[in-house]
């Protein structure tokens, strides 16, 4: 566990991993304003760190011969924690071990009240891109023409009915192990040709109408504040339908998104209990928005660092004013 000390009247909590770089952002902008903070490295615990919770509120971590209440953090940031490694010198009991020491934790979270950015519970519920579909529309956002089937009569005839054609997409995971080997599974074109083979009752895919783009936008909500930027995606052939095919290659320009947006943008975070979102959108040639989905945990420290934009600053004073 690594923390800060100065005097200050609140000291953030940080809960994450230790190869998480984006985490490391943040930490830098509580050390360059002395603030104080405890950042936990979930797979220290149980082997490092020493769990006490009581049932008459006394909660506190323990870590090196430190003692840290968990009173004394009245906001905490929840960025992609992995689960608990197994404790030292018991590999009879790993498994169980880890199951137990990850529902500890899972329970040391729901009962600590404070400004969560974002609360597990809440990054769960805003995890299903059907259901993300759906609420943005209901808001007032633009979605595209959706299907997620596991018949491959369904997916031919739906792509078949869309003359822009369609593309394919995780409905969870971009990352997959094929053959021994890691592979991306990224927003792909695919033809009603391509779907030949496609069986009834095979894999489940979300399919989507191709949106024709300007450019992509990425809008990170923080609070009550969205800060966008431009991607220039469809410069390249290769980031046409993707722009992370591009990634941080392609131009970024920092974007003025119409207020209407940037308050449906806020309130669909808001909707679902996050203070911090990450939000695809399309800037179609007419001028209009296209939702694409919301990431309760998405990247932005590549957006700080290509245009300036104050993510780390908006973070900081976000968990600085939990009341």
């Amino acid at each position: 566990m690594r923390r800060a000390a100065t005097s200050t009247s609140v000291r953030p909590l940080i809960v994450t991993n230790r190869g998480d770089h984006t985490a490391d952002f943040l930490v830098r902008e509580f050390e360059r304003r002395q603030v104080p903070f405890l950042r936990l490295n979930t797979e220290d615990f149980p082997s490092d760190v020493i769990l006490r919770w009581s049932s008459d509120g006394d909660h506190e971590l323990r870590s090196a011969g430190h003692a840290y209440p968990l009173s004394e953090f009245p906001s905490v940031w929840y960025r992609r924690p992995i689960g608990p490694r197994q404790p030292k010198g018991r590999p009879g009991v790993s498994e169980w071990a880890v199951r137990e020491s990850e529902e500890a934790l899972r329970g040391l979270w729901r009962s600590h009240r404070a400004l969560w950015v974002n609360h597990p519970d809440a990054n769960h519920r805003a995890e299903f891109k059907q259901e993300q579909l759906l609420r943005a529309r209901d808001l007032g956002l633009e979605i595209p023409e959706t299907l997620v089937t596991n018949s491959g009569e369904e997916a031919r005839a739906f792509a078949t009915s869309v003359p822009a054609g369609v593309v394919c997409k995780p409905l969870r995971l971009g990352r997959l192990l094929h053959r021994g080997e890691e592979k991306l599974f990224l927003t792909s074109r695919v033809s009603p040709a391509q779907l030949q083979d496609f069986p009834e009752g095979g894999e489940t895919y979300l399919l989507q109408a191709l949106v024709e783009k300007r450019a992509d936008i990425r809008v990170t909500v923080v609070g009550e504040h969205c800060f966008a930027v431009e991607i220039d995606s469809q410069s390249d052939p290769d980031s046409l339908v993707d722009w992370r095919h591009g990634g941080t290659a392609l131009h970024h320009a920092v974007h003025q998104l119409p207020d209407q947006i940037s308050r449906l943008c806020v309130e669909l975070c808001a909707g679902y209990g996050l203070c911090f979102g990450a939000i695809d959108l399309a800037l179609r040639p007419d001028g209009g928005y296209t939702f694409f989905e919301v990431n309760p945990n998405g990247q932005w420290a590549w957006i700080e660092q290509l245009t300036g934009l104050p993510l780390s600053s908006a973070l900081a004073d976000l968990l600085l004013s939990p009341c």
